[in-house]
Formats: structure tokens, sequence, C-alpha cells
């Protein structure tokens, strides 16, 4: 059959264009909340039924009925209009005719319409299978037709989801539950999806369709409390205006609010730059305080079911300490206070600061120990109550961290490492982490290990460096605390201390006594390592992959296991040999019978078999025990620690500038260095461990290997150009777009032979042969290399001496190198504003 697009369709379509074209130029784009919503959909109502009315005639028994978001009466400017066309079956002609009539002309507009055809019949059957389409009849809306029809429609579904609201709540639940499967949570993520992801607009409908499926509203049901229904009103206003203005900014529909949008943005809804909080941090923190209140309730209500619903009046609380205790049931642990308990929470005002009694102290001691404590603790904090007690909070309250291994905002990333350690307590550590096993039994000051944890990143509030920030904020809440001395300053000891163990397990020489020595001094008792410990497992856990891999793990369980030989000791050689010898025979397990085994043992360094477990050191022994020609090169490459990536061996005779020519031949052959390992044999081989990964694709094949090999014989032999071939590499690929300081440190501290030179920069093609070639060009040597990628972002150190084997120690010389890695490296590189996990 024909489509009618005559000249009036066409023009009502157009007519439509013009219309919302002028309400989204009306105001700014950051003011486009409900409102601008709601008159949208009636724009688009009016349009509609213009055309529909037009064709009517053609089908003369049909309703026609918006759904979902337009049928709630609310449209984003880059949102779909979902209709329905009901009919009665008798005329399918017709009925085709009729939505051909009514949608080409939007079509041919450039509107973007979602619909669906049926019969009531059809219709409830629909319902009956999708979830989605059942949510979205329940939003349906008749926009014109048969009014008989349309109800013959949808009172069915209703009367389908409310023959048995409990199956059709734990529905929502699971849907919810896969969309933060799949989308993540808006309450924290740096790029949330607003509509999808949890504590979005997705879940303030699920609120909705789970108030329909009632006969009375969620208040009277006491499931909702009044000032939540305003919470929640108040974020979709806030999300709604957030997702306008993205689509407006863009120009198109897109619904994750991104990095590089977020400025904008944040200027269109009237954030400014403030001195502790840039524009776009303050739009985050905004979006994510609505963001979890939202999720809060999808989790009580929806998911985890936990509302009790309409009860008597409990007995309520008369102060902070009857509050506080309301979150800890009889048998310690933590609880979930009923609406009427939260409505006198709230009614106490307890959002001033809260002096803390001896009642109060015990109280919120008691939450920490307590299982479930972190929920807890979340939902004092949105009642304000948290605040009251440290008013350092608000500083860290939904406060972004814009790095890419940090999943949560400051506070979330503080009470998911309190509770990472407060299962560790409990004895939720893997029986094959027996260091953590073993710390748990070492900790006796359990509140000061938890208050740690708790405090452990209070001074990321804008400042300046956390650490001393850090232990500043916590002096003074600890000391408001009326604490014990000794949890006082097991808690303090912590904050102050609490990168030693990460940083100086992946920067630095593990095989030098001297640095072993100096740790122990400075944590001075097996409880404190513990409990450093400990909080770096919950710690690195909480801050995402790129701080939890196995690597990290292993460097810092075998400095802590060497800093505790000294705190039990009081020295280091016999234990370190004893490990060694122990590491030693485990290797000759592994390979029995090996006559070359004995010489290579004696060939390899000492820090070889510490930091190299044994199955690696059997994998590598028959590729470089063989003689070695002067310009020989062998590799080898296994699977690595982590899917994707790949354990590489590099064996050839070491001479000054090797280790750039490795990482220049890995960057041409499109390889990522995650971790290095450095080492040197008696008889001058040098025997480079990398952890690498594809850049541009996920599986390396051996043709790539093999690449390789040729490329470093080239290098070896002075056949290959590499600085003017990584360039060019570089060139033909668009950098990151986030810009940050290049750091450079020299120390000569750190070591007794060796001057550690640390570069921190992002990630990028040829970066470690850029900061290697440079150590060449000075003619250091590069004894030790430690080199760990945290996402986008790589902090190398490197253990060099000059020509003649010695520190390098001259102010001139000092100065020399750190401005040739600058000149090299520039004094910004690409990628997020940090020096590392400092988590």
């Amino acid at each position: 059959m024909a489509v009618d697009r005559s000249t009036g369709t066409n023009a009502g379509a157009a007519r439509l264009k013009e219309e919302l074209a002028a309400l989204d130029r009306a105001y700014s784009s950051g003011h486009h909340g409900m409102w601008s919503a709601r008159r949208r959909a009636e724009i688009v109502d009016r349009a509609l039924l213009e055309l529909y009315r037009g064709a009517g005639a053609r089908a003369p028994r049909t309703a026609l009925a918006a759904l979902g978001g337009y049928g709630r009466g609310a449209l984003a400017p880059g949102s779909d209009v979902d209709l329905l066309l009901l009919h009665d079956g008798s005329a399918p002609e017709e009925v085709v005719a009729l939505i051909e009539s009514l949608l080409y002309p939007l079509w041919d507009a450039g509107f973007s319409l979602g619909h669906a055809v049926r019969t009531p019949q059809e219709t409830l059957e629909a319902a009956g299978e999708r979830l989605d389409t059942l949510t979205a009849l329940l939003d349906a809306r008749l926009l014109g037709g048969d009014e008989g029809l349309f109800r013959s429609s949808v009172d069915p579904v209703m009367d389908l989801v409310r023959a048995d609201v409990d199956a059709f709540t734990v529905r929502l639940g699971a849907a919810a539950v896969a969309r933060r499967e799949r989308y993540g949570a808006t309450t924290y993520l740096l790029e949330p999806d607003l509509k999808e992801g949890g504590g979005g607009l997705r879940d303030i409908a699920s609120v909705g369709w789970l108030e329909r499926s009632m006969e009375g509203s969620l208040e009277e049901a006491g499931l909702l409390r009044a000032r939540e229904r305003a919470a929640l009103e108040a974020a979709e206003e806030f999300l709604t205006r957030a997702r306008s203005a993205l689509h407006l900014e863009t120009g198109k529909r897109s619904d994750r609010l991104v990095l590089d949008h977020q400025q904008a943005v944040a200027r269109a809804m009237g954030f400014q730059d403030e001195p502790r909080l840039i524009a776009e941090d303050g739009l985050m923190r905004a979006l994510f305080e609505h963001a979890r209140q939202v999720d809060f309730l999808v989790e009580e209500l929806l998911i985890e079911r936990r509302r009790p619903g309409a009860a008597g009046v409990p007995a309520l609380p008369a102060d902070a300490a009857g509050v506080l205790g309301l979150f800890v049931g009889a048998d310690g642990s933590a609880r979930t206070p009923s609406p009427a308990e939260l409505d006198a929470v709230e009614s106490l005002n307890l959002a001033g600061e809260i002096e803390w009694s001896d009642a109060v102290r015990d109280g919120f001691l008691a939450i920490l120990r307590a299982p479930g404590g972190m929920r807890a603790l979340g939902t004092l904090d949105r009642l304000g109550v948290l605040a009251g007690l440290v008013p350092e909070w608000r500083d860290v309250r939904c406060r972004p961290q814009r790095d890419p291994y940090h999943r949560f905002t400051v506070d979330v990333h503080l009470l998911v490492t309190l509770d990472g350690a407060s299962r560790a307590l409990r004895g939720e550590l893997s029986d094959a982490d027996p260091v953590g096993i073993e710390a748990v039994r070492q900790v006796a000051n359990v509140d000061g290990l938890l208050l740690g944890s708790l405090l452990h990143d209070i001074g990321k509030n804008g400042e300046g460096a956390h650490v001393p920030v850090g232990g500043r904020a916590a002096a003074s809440i600890l000391g408001r605390m009326r604490l014990a001395p000794a949890t006082r300053d097991l808690a303090l000891f912590m904050v102050d201390h609490h990168l030693l163990l990460p940083d100086t397990a992946t920067r630095r020489d593990l095989t030098d006594d001297d640095l072993i020595l100096d740790v122990a001094a400075k944590v001075g008792t097996p409880e404190r390592l513990a409990a450093l410990y400990l909080l770096s497992v919950a710690d690195a856990a909480a801050t995402g992959p790129a701080a939890a891999t196995e690597w990290r793990r292993t460097l810092i369980r075998e400095l802590v296991w060497k800093v505790q030989r000294v705190l039990e000791r009081g020295e280091m050689g016999e234990e370190v040999a004893e490990r060694l010898a122990e590491r030693v025979n485990r290797l000759r397990d592994l390979l029995p019978g090996e006559r070359d085994l004995d010489r290579f043992v004696l060939r390899m360094p000492r820090g070889y078999f510490v930091t190299v477990e044994p199955a690696q050191a059997a994998r590598h022994f028959p590729v470089v025990s063989p003689a070695l020609g002067r310009n020989e090169v062998r590799t080898a490459a296994w699977e690595g620690s982590r899917a994707g990536t790949y354990e590489l061996l590099v064996v050839a005779a070491d001479r000054p500038g090797l280790l750039s020519w490795i990482a220049g031949c890995l960057a041409l052959e499109g390889l990522s260095i995650l971790t290095a390992q450095v080492f040197t044999t008696e008889d001058g081989a040098a025997v480079d461990l990398f952890e690498v990964e594809g850049v541009f694709e996920p599986e390396v094949r051996e043709e790539t290997w093999r690449q390789l090999r040729t490329l470093l014989r080239k290098a070896i032999e002075g056949r290959l150009s590499l600085g003017h071939q990584v360039a060019e590499k570089r060139r033909h690929y668009p950098s990151p777009k986030r810009l940050v300081p290049v750091t450079v440190a020299v120390d000569n501290d750190a070591s007794d032979f060796f001057t550690v030179v640390e570069v921190g920069a992002a990630d990028r093609i040829g970066l470690l042969y850029d900061i290697t070639r440079t150590l060449s060009d000075l003619e250091l040597d590069v004894h030790l290399a430690r080199i760990a990628t945290y996402a986008d972002r790589v902090v190398d150190a490197f253990y060099v001496r000059d020509g003649v084997g010695r520190k390098v120690t001259g102010p001139e010389d000092v100065a020399r190198i750190e401005g040739a890695m600058r000149e090299r490296l520039g004094s910004t590189s690409e990628g997020p504003a940090t020096s590392g996990p400092e988590s």
C-alpha cells in the first residue's frame, strides 16, 4: 500500500522539529529539568495526535499510546519516542497504512521512534514474556483513539502485576542487579551512565513501577519516608538536568557522562571552580550524592527487600549514642533501622558537630567491628550523622578520584577498605595468603586497625599531598574521640605510613639489606607491620585491578616477610640465606638431574632468586643456561599472571643501552610493558623479565615474538634506527587527552651503592624507550629496574651507577639527570594526573 507523505504531514513533522528546537534554545542546556521534559512530551503529544487523527479514518478501531519515559510524560532531548498502536485485529491492512502514515513523516524528519503494533491479547502475552515490555506498559498513557481498547489492553497487565506483587518485586530487583553488572554504578563511577547505572534514572522508574503494583502509595505501605520521596524527586530533577545537558551539548543521545563532556555539562549547570574543587568535580559530587539516595532505596526496596513495611512505633533514640545503638543488633552485627527509626534520627538534627562522649565512642567502634558495618556507616553518612561525628568527612564525601585505577570516590574507597580489613579480621582471607592469616593473629588492637583503615585517605580533600594532610586530619579526629593511647597511636601510624609497604615493595630493591632495616626501623613492632599489611591488602582491593595485581601482592609479601624477620631476630643475613637456600632447593626439585643447575645458581644474582618464584626460574633455566654469543638474542614467552598478559624473558650480552633497545623494539611490535625486572649475571649476561600485553591485539602471535627477536638483533648490531622508528610509530596513534606532570626524583638515600632515579608519567607508546635511552645517553648503567604500570600511568624506578661504578651524588650531575629526562619527556605527559595508585 502506498504511503501518504503529503505536504501536510511533512509540514507537521517540520513544525514539531522547529518547536522542539525552540524549546532547546529557550534556556541554557543545563536548565532543562523535569519541566522541560514534560513540555517536550506535550509538544510531541500534539504533533502525534494531529498525525493520528489525520490518518485515523483508515482504521476505525485503534488506540495510540505512549510508553516508557514518554508514557510518564518526560522526554529528554535525545530520548526515543516509544509508541504502541493498539487494534482489534479486524483490519490489518488499514492498521499497516495507519502506522506508516504516522511514522514515516517523523522518520523522514530525523526523529528516533520505537513502536509496537498489537492487539490486546498480544499485548498481554508480550507483557508476560518480557519485563521491559511489562514495565513500559505500566507507564502507558492514552494519546488518542478508542479508550475502551486501550483499557482492555493495559488493565489486564496491571492485574497481572498485582496478582503477585512479591514476584514482580523480585523481578525488578534482579533487573536492577543485572543493570549494575552491565553499566556499573552512577553512585561512584567517574564516567557514569545517567540512565541505566545503579542509582540512575532507570532505578527511579523502578521505584515508580513498584508503587504502581500496589493499591496505595509506598508511604502508606510503610516502605518509603516523606524525606526519601523528596530525595527521589530531587534526584530525578538533577539527573534529568544532567542528561538533558549532555544531549544538548553533544547533539546526540548519549547517556554516559564521559570525562570529555564533564566540564561543558558542569559549566552549563552552573558549577564553577572552587579553591579545592574544580567545576567538573563539583558536578560529579552532586551527581553521586543524588544517585546514592536512589541506589540506597532500590537496594532496600527491590534488591535486598529489607524494609519491614508498616509496623508499630519502636523505642526511638534520644541522642547521638542512642542513634549509633540503632545500627548494631544484640548479636553484634549491623542492623537496618526501620523507616520510623530513620525518621527519628533525622528529627534529632545531628548534622552539626557531635561531641564524642564515651558512649558515642563505644557505639561508633561497635559499628566498625560489626559485620555489615560498612552499610551502617553508609546509612549514617546519608543521614548526615557521620559528618557530624567526623566533620573532615565532608571534604572527602562524594569526591571523585580522577585516575584510571581508583574505582570509587574517596569516601566509598575508605568504607570499602574498612570492610576489607574487617573481613580479614573475621577470617575471610584466602588460604593463598598465609602472610595475611598470620598478620591477623598479630593484631591485638582491632579498633586501631579499623580506624586506620577508615581514615587512611582522609587527606584526599584537595588541600595538598594527601599523606601529610591526612596525618594532621587524623590526629585531630582521633584526639576528639577519647581513645586509649595505644588505639590512637596505631591508627595514626597507619594513616601516616599506609604507602610504606606498597611503595617500597614496587619501587625499591628488596635485596638491599639496609633498605629492609630502614623499613623495620620505621615500623617498629610486629603488630604495626601486620596492621600495615592488612591495610595494604584491603586498600589495593578497594582501589581496583591495577593495584591488586599478583605481582604487587608478591612483592609486598616478600617485603613483609623480610621486615618481620628483622623485627623478630634483629638482623638479616642468616634469615635471608635460609630463604634463598629454600628457594634454590625448590628449584632443584623442579629440575632433577640438571648438570648445569649449580652453575646457573652461581651465575644469577641473589635478587633474582628473591623476586622470581622457583617455578618461573625452572622455565627460565633452559633459556639462560647455554653459552651466549656476543650478538645473540634469546626470547621466550609464556602466559602471564592475568588474562591477556605474557611473561617475556629476554637474554642477551649486557651492554650500555640494551634495556632501551629492548623497550624500543617492544614498542615497535605493539607490546606494552606492564612490569620489568632487570638482572645481570656474574659473567655479564642481561636477563630481563617483562610482563607485557598487546596494545592493539589481545592475543600476541608467535610471528610477533619472531619479529621481536629479529628487531633486537638488528638493534644490537646497529642496523636499526630505533629513535626514528619509535617516533614514527607514536605519530600514527593518538595520545590520551588528559595532561599530567612528569615527575623525576633522584634519590641517593635509598641504596648505599646505587642512585635511584624514579620517573612518573602517563603511559604511551615507547615511554620506557625514551626513559632508558636518556639514561644511556647520560652513560648511566642500569643495575635494577622496577617498572610498574597502573592502567594508563607508569611509575619506573632505576638503580643506576655512572660509567666507573659510582653513585651520582654531585648536585650538577643530579640536575643533569632531571633536566635531560624532562627535556626528553616534556614537563607534562598525557594521562591522569597522579603519580601512582596512592590508595
